[in-house]
Order: structure tokens, then C-alpha cells, then sequence
């Protein structure tokens, strides 16, 4: 089952199952190696953030939102875009920097993310 072509979906990293799980309207709808998102957004809990840090226990708790597009080559301008619950609540750059959004997004196989115009 696949969401509608417009419709924005949440993909986080799967980890167990070493890929990224699709969810759309709160359900997830697929595992894929890869994917693109235009108009994206990351969404973080705090609160998930807080129970992670005070229980070392795995949890979704961070996401990135957008709209899944046909994917080409990485651009030269993406920039890595990282999410760690024990180093803070935010997505940031490498340089520390936090991101909230960006015009498009790249989930890779190798697990990392990389926003081409984060903001």
C-alpha cells in the first residue's frame, strides 16, 4: 500500500530493520532503503527526547514530513542533516547548527539525511 502521490508522509530511520519506515496518516505504509521528500519538515518530541535520555530505550521520537518525490542523484549543495536524542532536541547540521526545515530532503541507504536549503 502506497500513500497517494501528494499526500505527505513522516519517515524515520527503522533500526532494526536497517532502513526507513514510511507512515501516512499514523500508520506506517512501508520500509524503503531510500527516498526523497520535497517541502520537508523535522519534527522532533521533546518529550520522547526526555524519556530516551532518562531511560536509554529506543523510541521513535523524531521524524522528517514531506512530500515523496522521484529521486536522482545527490545534489552538490545537500548538506548532512543529524538527530541524536542524547546530544539535544533538535536536527542539526554538522556544525551544531539546528534545523527545522528544508526544500528537499534525502534519506540514503547508508542511514544518513541530507537537505538541500535547510532552514
Amino acid at each position: 500500500m502506497r500513500p497517494p502521490a501528494a499526500a505527505p508522509v513522516d519517515a524515520y530511520r527503522n533500526l532494526s530493520r536497517g532502513c526507513f519506515s514510511v507512515r501516512c496518516a499514523g500508520r506506517v505504509v512501508g520500509h524503503v532503503e531510500t527516498l526523497a521528500l520535497a517541502d520537508a519538515v523535522f519534527r522532533v518530541s521533546a518529550a520522547g527526547v526526555r524519556r530516551v535520555q532518562a531511560r536509554k530505550a529506543r523510541e521513535v521520537v523524531a521524524f522528517v514530513q514531506g512530500v515523496p518525490i522521484e529521486s536522482g542523484p545527490l545534489p552538490r549543495e545537500a548538506v548532512r542533516v543529524r538527530f541524536c536524542p542524547y546530544r539535544g532536541p533538535d536536527f542539526t547540521l554538522e556544525d551544531g547548527t539546528p534545523v527545522s526545515a528544508a526544500a528537499l530532503v534525502y534519506l540514503m541507504a547508508d542511514g544518513s539525511c541530507w537537505a538541500v536549503g535547510p532552514t
